[in-house]
């Protein structure tokens, strides 16, 4: 009973691998059987669960890098149309400003205004009355909007307008001096146009633009007056308003004095400080987009500055206008994906029920397969897998009977092989007289370095075989390692090439018997005689460590894979154990060897070779005591 249910662990185990999971069957394979299946997740909903997870974490990627991707390219082209409508816009305006500018120049370089200034200037009699003086300036300014004011004042005080129905409000220079902060700008602009905003009388004071310049002697350039332009702020609007920025979208233009020009943003009036804050972000950030938060209001800002005038003109957009139609789409988006994640979730149910359900059945079989009840699956599938892992199920309970039946005959057949192996060997004086008859023969021939490697073997032989202690010292377990490589030597020629590094102070310690040759046999046989093309190097090193004996053997082989040193040291699987080198001891016996004779703390680490290959390393006690050793040939090479 104890056989059968051994074996029903393993099939367990196996069948397990391949439907629920390896932690599952090592678990039941390792626990006397537990019914630890029903304390897992069923595969169904862990199904379901991965494939919804996969399903959300791919629309929430998706959706998210194409929200940010959208989101920039919006922000872009934002940036960019931000710029060139600032940048037309600055521009229209300086062109008005100019077209005002250039008919401001006639009237000043006129040469009946400038021998009336002259004469003013120098005290004499006027050439033109004030009434001839602003008609003059009704004649230019026909070609002026109506809404632009002209006014000349000269440097005796007297004022001389383009119309009666506005005005500015201030007259005299001194009050002028006094009242305007910009009045200083007119003097260091020598001529030039100073563009400010100010105000206008017009059935009260409306906020104006204002245009100023000191009106020269065009020969000596002396000051003969100054000379004012302005018109409403509405006046601006024409030209603002071809603008489209959306509905919340505003426009701010500040003059050089920091002062508001134009304003469609509430709160925000013509003729107010803009803001110093502001004048330093639109300074910092000229030429490019930023944002600005006002009144817990985000907005993208754009601004471009005119060298004629000296003005910013600023646009702004609301960061929820920016991007109200994608967050729109964003809200489809979502809407459509919750209704495409449920419905994929019913495909996925469905899918996943499907394809568990006859997974889900063998489990329930090999849940009852452990209580003894063999029930054959004999439903048919279409899924490839799936009908060869009930195949297969079928073919282990058919043969689990009949295996059972043999199991204990067959270990114990086996262990008697196994026995018989080891015991069947040549008997010693049967193989030491034929070795000895070959060796007298090859002699006799004249064929002595022939008669020298078998005495050499006989040597070999009589050194493995002969029952005597356990432990030899390490100079004649060295000696058995060159009488190996002599023949290795002589087998494999210049391909092989063997370094051996001894400290002397370990020569007379005791160690276990048959150490080094099998190490070295292993780097030949499973390590080097598949290299080609290049030589064969074996590196051997004795030494002490404190209070051990330290052997490294290493070579520039095939290595082994980090898998198969595993299974080599923990002495699996079952079949690799009796996979032997050529004298009979595999590295996993040696290394069962070796905890028996000096605990389980010791025993072969294996790792890869500085020379490419495998590397053993050995660290055991270092032993000084008189230990019985095992003889050896005489000196005058007889075969006894």
């Amino acid at each position: 009973m104890k056989t059968l249910t051994f074996f029903c662990r393993i099939v367990i185990y196996h069948i397990c691998r391949l439907t629920v999971t390896t932690v599952a069957a090592q678990s039941i394979f390792l626990h006397g059987g537990e019914d630890i299946m029903s304390r897992k997740v069923p595969l169904l909903i862990q199904l379901i669960v991965l494939f919804s997870v996969i399903l959300l974490f791919i629309l929430a990627a998706t959706s998210y890098v194409g929200y940010r991707y959208s989101a920039q390219i919006i922000l872009n082209k934002t940036s960019q149309y931000l710029q060139e409508s600032v940048a037309q816009l600055r521009g229209k305006i300086d062109v008005k400003l100019l077209e005002y500018d250039k008919l401001l120049q006639l009237l000043m370089f006129s040469e009946d205004v400038q021998e009336h200034l002259t004469r003013v200037e120098e005290n004499q009699r006027p050439l033109l009355s004030v009434y001839e003086v602003e008609r003059h300036f009704s004649r230019i300014g026909r070609y002026l909007e109506n809404d632009v004011v002209i006014l000349l004042n000269d440097l005796a005080d007297n004022h001389y307008s383009s119309t009666t129905t506005q005005s500015l409000p201030w007259r005299g220079e001194a009050e002028l001096a006094v009242n305007l902060p910009w009045y200083e700008r007119i003097a260091a602009g020598e001529g030039k146009m100073v563009w400010v905003s100010s105000l206008v009388w017009r059935n009260g004071l409306t906020p104006a633009v204002v245009g100023a310049r000191q009106v020269n002697n065009r020969e000596t350039l002396e000051k003969l007056g100054n000379l004012y332009a302005a018109f409403p702020v509405a006046g601006l609007e024409r030209i603002i308003g071809q603008v489209n920025l959306g509905q919340t979208g505003s426009i701010l233009i500040i003059d050089p004095e920091g002062r508001v020009v134009y304003s469609s943003r509430e709160g925000i009036r013509a003729g107010s400080p803009a803001g110093g804050q502001l004048l330093m972000s639109l300074e910092q950030h000229a030429g490019e987009m930023f944002t600005w938060k006002e009144d817990d209001t985000l907005s993208y800002v754009s601004s471009s500055k005119s060298e004629y005038s000296g003005w910013t003109v600023a646009a702004f957009v609301p960061a929820d206008d920016l991007f109200a139609d994608l967050m729109k789409v964003g809200r489809s988006t979502i809407v459509i994906g919750i209704a495409g994640v449920l419905i994929a979730i019913l495909f996925i149910s469905f899918f996943s029920w499907t394809f568990s359900s006859p997974i889900r059945l063998l489990a329930h079989k090999l849940q009852r397969l452990d209580k003894g009840l063999l029930t054959p699956a004999k439903t048919r599938f279409s899924n490839k897998e799936v009908h060869v892992l009930y195949e297969s199920y079928n073919k282990m309970l058919r043969d689990l009977n009949e295996t059972v039946r043999d199991l204990s005959a067959k270990q114990i057949s086996e262990k008697q092989a196994q026995l018989i192996a080891m015991k069947a060997q040549f008997r010693p004086h049967f193989l030491y007289n034929s070795l000895n008859t070959i060796y007298w023969t090859l002699v006799n021939e004249g064929q002595d370095k022939v008669a020298r490697m078998v005495l050499t073997l006989s040597d070999l032989l009589r050194y493995s075989i002969q029952p005597g202690s356990e432990l030899v010292t390490v100079e004649q377990d060295l000696k058995q390692l060159e009488r190996y490589l002599d023949l290795a030597q002589a087998r494999f020629g210049d391909k092989l090439h063997t370094e051996i590094e001894v400290e002397d102070t370990v020569l007379p310690s005791k160690m276990m018997k048959m150490l080094l040759q099998p190490l070295v046999e292993n780097a030949l046989t499973h390590g080097l005689e598949r290299v080609k093309g290049r030589p064969w190097r074996i590196r051997i090193s004795l030494g002490r460590q404190q209070d051990r004996l330290h052997i490294v053997v290493e070579d520039n082989g095939i290595g082994m894979s980090d898998d198969s040193i595993s299974k080599v040291l923990a002495g699996i699987p079952a079949a690799d154990v009796t996979e032997t080198l050529n004298t009979g001891i595999g590295l996993t016996n040696l290394n069962q060897r070796i905890g028996l004779i000096y605990g389980r703390e010791h025993g072969v680490h294996l790792s890869r070779s500085d020379l490419g290959g495998l590397k053993v390393t050995i660290d055991i006690p270092l032993l000084m005591t008189d230990t019985e050793v095992t003889p050896e040939s005489d000196d005058e090479g007889r075969i006894s």
